[in-house]
């Protein structure tokens, strides 16, 4: 019998497994998750595939039905919205005060400079190899990158709020279909994000912001247009 400390490794790792699946295509979008077909192909028991899963919900990769089972999340267009709108909202009210936690703390500055490196060299990466792996640390810099960025505001409930609403699986159904370029693109947005900070130059903050989720929504937007003509 596995000790606890070993089944919650195994579901840590049968869950990273699923997400790349989702990630990879090998599980579509409102494809149905049977946990019996799930270990099996895993080599593992149901009932860590179940723990993983329910996770999966948790991160919004997964949805729940009752008496239906789990699926993987379908990509809804108008919530996804929603959530980027709110996303804005976020960054934008407490902007006064992330400018001057980062214009007098180095170790904040140096953290967001350490993440657009970093993050622009796992891209690269990823573009050369089209290893999943480095793709998945490609989604998790620019997931540090934004609650960092929130951090910054000393609002523990605004961290927080960005955690439940961040839009995990719309950030991978993007990541994987959107261009090199444009994942380098949203880098260098965050690269010109931090330079308006240590420019304290609160106009060009906005922009910043607003040119990112503007972005976001618009290839969202026109993915979901583009697979429904096909």
């Amino acid at each position: 019998m596995l000790s606890k400390e070993k089944s919650e490794t195994l579901v840590d790792t049968i869950c990273g497994m699923i997400r790349m699946d989702i990630i990879t295509q090998e599980l579509l979008p409102g494809q149905k998750l049977q946990p019996k077909e799930l270990a099996e192909k895993y080599g593992a028991s149901e009932t860590p595939v179940k723990f993983a899963l329910e996770r999966l919900v948790s991160e919004k990769m997964v949805e729940k039905f009752p008496r239906q089972g789990m699926r993987v999340k379908h990509i809804d267009l108008e919530e996804a919205i929603e959530i980027f709108e709110l996303r804005r909202m976020m960054d934008l009210y407490y902007l006064k005060q992330i400018m001057v936690s980062v214009n007098t703390n180095d170790r904040l500055k140096n953290a967001l400079i350490r993440n657009v490196d970093e993050h622009r060299k796992a891209i690269t990466e990823y573009n050369e190899k089209q290893d999943p792996n480095l793709y998945q640390l490609h989604y998790e810099y620019d997931y540090l990158f934004h609650e960092l960025y929130l951090k910054c505001s000393g609002n523990k409930t605004l961290v927080e709020m960005y955690q439940k609403t961040n839009p995990f699986v719309y950030r991978h159904y993007i990541y994987r279909r959107q261009t090199f370029e444009r994942n380098l693109m949203a880098v260098e947005e965050h690269a010109q994000l931090i330079r308006a900070i240590f420019a304290n130059d609160e106009e060009k903050v906005k922009e910043s912001i607003n040119r990112h989720i503007d972005n976001a929504i618009n290839t969202i937007t026109m993915i979901v247009k583009v697979d429904k003509i096909l």
